[in-house]
């Protein structure tokens, strides 16, 4: 270790021993004795801080923030971040044994003792105190329903084994939590976190482009909640592929280090830069709940810009996303690798993005109880089966033209999965929704989006994964573990509670929305 990393560790440490027990003990000191002791007649202005935080909290918090932010990138430009991570990797996973082995068992059995109490003795639950008296902060939260109380079970349990498969992937390697190898270095985290999970958003840069270039205001209801799914989809990604690379910490270089043979450089930086326009397509969501109308009024000028920017960048890494698939001619099934996988890609994206706008209306209108722009989505429906013929039509002239059609009708697994992706996940919704009778029902709508959904997923999935088993055989088969199953939906759990959250506290659908439609089957 560099004398430079071993001083500012020691400083760190000597700031956690030292400066963090004084404020400790002088931030609960000063509260007390502001109670206890006679407040005089005129009081002081104090500073107001976020949440009613304590500024001598605050002060600590952004202390420690900046200090372990200049050890780590200090760590990181040295090419001494793996010293750094040994360092502290005992101390996050006894943390985390502690927490798990210790902490959670006091509470589990705590919780049981208080129900049984409860039962037993209901005297005692007369003479106590409800706990949201006792403990106001619960006030805050919402009243859960027996089915909402289970869904915050499994979400907590949930949560917390991905916390431990996350300690031990990031401080001790894939090969601890992940079934990959050499033969599939590629596993579920790419196949459907990354790719899935970017063809999943590009809803946003398809409803944007709508209503902002091609200027179909109709549609503008459904902007926000589009540009929400779409920002969670790109974050997640992000996070999604600091599982998968080998040298997480190394996921900065493509910003610094140029390799301009390789799609990946172009991938990376078009991710990273549409994730930041769609950050400043949502923040007029937060600006108007904080009421910022100069910040507000700088924004909506460059709206236009924005989103010809998005669009740009989007058609770039979506459609490089098949470029990256070129490179493995003899390990992809031929049913699915193409010359034209970048085309393919790209407008199937389109396809998905309007089928994930549909689904996240739906489900949103649902959970949330507002009404359903139904007209809206049988609009987008109508384009989703045109722009699904268009795909399928190119499709199949680039296999007869390659002379790989006759893969489609050898019996076998692959052949299997092809015609399910074909007639499960593009023809039947592009059937459905080419009839006006069928958009004119929510339900199908619904079903119609949701078959969009699975198709293109299940087209990555064939591409990335199912492709590549035919090579294999007599061999080792590539199985996700269940640490990726959890760590993948976690991921997608987050997303979902995050954009309920958003939903919750931010102006994300319109004050005037129309009649309530209800679903018909």
């Amino acid at each position: 270790m560099s004398p430079t990393l071993q001083f500012l560790l020691i400083l760190f440490v000597g700031l956690v021993v030292v400066a963090a027990p004084f404020i400790l003990i002088f931030g609960i000191l000063y509260p007390l004795k502001r109670r206890l002791e006679p407040q005089p007649e005129i009081t002081r202005a104090r500073v107001r801080m976020p949440f009613d935080v304590h500024p001598i909290a605050v002060a600590a918090l952004a202390l420690v923030t900046v200090a372990l932010i200049g050890i780590i990138g200090y760590a990181l430009v040295t090419n001494q971040f793996i010293e750094l991570m040994m360092l502290v990797r005992d101390v996050v996973v006894l943390a985390y044994m502690f927490l798990l082995r210790v902490v959670a068992p006091l509470v589990l059995l705590y919780l049981v003792g208080a129900w049984l109490e409860r039962k037993l003795n209901p005297s005692a639950t007369r003479a106590r105190r409800p706990l949201t008296e006792r403990a106001p902060i619960l006030q805050r939260l919402p009243t859960l329903t027996p089915r909402g109380t289970l869904i915050a079970l499994f979400l907590a349990i949930l949560w917390l084994s991905a916390i431990g498969i996350t300690i031990t992937r990031f401080f001790f390697g894939l090969a601890y939590v992940t079934n990959l190898s050499d033969e599939f270095p590629w596993g579920l985290w790419i196949g459907f976190d990354v790719v899935s999970g970017v063809a999943l958003a590009a809803g946003g840069f398809v409803i944007a482009g709508t209503v902002h270039v091609f200027n179909i205001k109709r549609y503008e209801p459904i902007v926000r909640p589009a540009i929400l799914t779409a920002l969670l989809g790109y974050l997640l990604v992000i996070v999604g592929l600091l599982y998968d690379l080998g040298r997480w910490y190394n996921i900065w270089h493509p910003i610094f280090m140029w390799n301009i043979h390789s799609p990946m450089l172009e991938v990376a930086w078009c991710v990273l830069l549409y994730t930041i326009v769609l950050m400043l397509e949502f923040s007029p969501v937060v600006f108007e709940k904080l009421r910022a109308q100069r910040a507000l009024k700088t924004l909506r000028a460059i709206t236009l810009p924005l989103v010809i920017l998005g669009m740009c960048l989007s058609t770039l890494h979506q459609s490089s996303l098949g470029s990256l698939f070129l490179i493995a001619p003899s390990k992809i099934n031929p049913l699915w690798y193409s010359a034209w996988m970048p085309v393919f890609f790209f407008v199937s994206a389109i396809d998905v993005g309007l089928g994930m706008t549909i689904v996240e209306s739906n489900l949103s209108a649902r959970a949330l109880g507002r009404a359903l722009e139904h007209d809206l989505l049988a609009g987008l429906g109508r384009v989703a089966s045109l722009v699904i013929a268009i795909y399928l039509v190119a499709r199949f002239i680039e296999l007869i033209a390659r002379g790989a059609i006759g893969y489609a009708f050898q019996p076998g697994f692959h052949a299997t999965i092809f015609w399910i992706e074909i007639l499960i996940g593009f023809v039947a919704p592009m059937m459905l929704l080419a009839f006006q009778r069928v958009r004119a029902r929510p339900g199908w709508v619904f079903l119609s989006g949701g078959l969009i959904v699975f198709g293109v997923v299940f087209n990555r999935l064939n591409t990335t994964l199912l492709g590549w088993w035919q090579y294999a055989q007599g061999g080792a088969v590539y199985i996700p573990s269940i640490n990726e199953i959890i760590i993948t939906l976690t991921l997608v759990s987050l997303g979902v509670v995050a954009f309920g959250l958003a939903a919750k506290f931010l102006p994300l659908f319109p004050e005037h929305a129309p009649a309530r439609v209800t679903s018909q089957h």
